[in-house]
């Protein structure tokens, strides 16, 4: 996809692509916040923040190696789920907020 748009792809960027993110954090800080004019200013930039960390939280019980997790693996499924299903907020708070 990157050659048909004529820029460098994700294994480029950096060692094995490990800058791409850092790339695509500081473009998505760097552009022109677009808001609707009658929205609630505080809670329509509060909404994608809360989903985000939402899906970090959720990796919490995601195992890294054999036995290397933080948290229960007996308890971390229905966790995943609780966390999971809190992510929808984010998403009914953003357009509430835009009127």
């Amino acid at each position: 996809m990157a050659f048909v748009q004529r820029r460098k792809g994700p294994d480029v960027v950096g060692l094995f692509g490990l800058l791409q993110p850092l790339a695509d954090g500081s473009k998505l800080i760097l552009k022109e916040p677009i808001s609707p004019s009658s929205a609630n200013f505080s809670l329509f930039r509060m909404a994608p923040v809360a989903t985000f960390m939402l899906s970090l939280v959720a990796r919490a019980v995601v195992p890294f190696d054999y036995g290397m997790v933080l948290s229960d693996p007996n308890i971390g499924l229905l966790y995943l789920f609780a966390i999971s299903s809190l992510g929808v907020y984010g998403i009914i708070i953003a357009g509430r907020s835009s009127n």
